[in-house]
């Protein structure tokens, strides 16, 4: 019988691995070089997804300990990268690349009032990306009795 951790863990992780199937297809193929996008995206879905599922074993290694924390750190430079990169968005573009796209440099006020406010796209990505929150979150709630030594 599972513990309503176990089953909650099970069900991140299903959630994870849809979400992740999801943005992974909506993805374009670079048609040549690196695929640096991709690429992060990976990490930021599979390290977590990792992480969560050494919050289910004990770590009594020393080296497991460290490897965990090493996860754990990276996870979270890749996740907080990544939710930047969402939250900003084509804010690098300026407005000439925006007009020369569309045609004409007025549709941008157009367009610009059809996007969600900041504070939607906050919720949004924070609702889309709940699986790899929660799998952060619990890691970092195993991890602070391991760092607690260190301090």
């Amino acid at each position: 019988m599972l513990t309503q951790i176990e089953w909650w863990g099970g069900v991140i992780l299903v959630l994870g691995a849809l979400t992740y199937r999801m943005v992974m297809g909506a993805l374009d193929k670079p048609a040549k070089g690196i695929p640096w996008y991709r690429l992060l995206m990976h990490v930021f879905f599979l390290a977590p997804a990792t992480l969560l599922a050494g919050y289910f074993y004990p770590l009594t290694q020393p080296a497991l300990q460290y490897g965990y924390l090493a996860l754990l750190a990276v996870a979270l430079l890749v996740v907080a990268v990544m939710l930047v990169q969402e939250m900003t968005g084509d804010a690098g573009e300026d407005d000439d690349q925006r007009g020369a796209k569309d045609g004409t440099k007025d549709s941008t006020k157009a367009a610009e009032d059809d996007e969600p406010g900041w504070l939607m796209t906050v919720v949004g990505a924070t609702v889309f990306y709940s699986p790899v929150l929660t799998a952060c979150g619990l890691a970092c709630a195993k991890a602070w009795p391991m760092v607690q030594p260190l301090l």
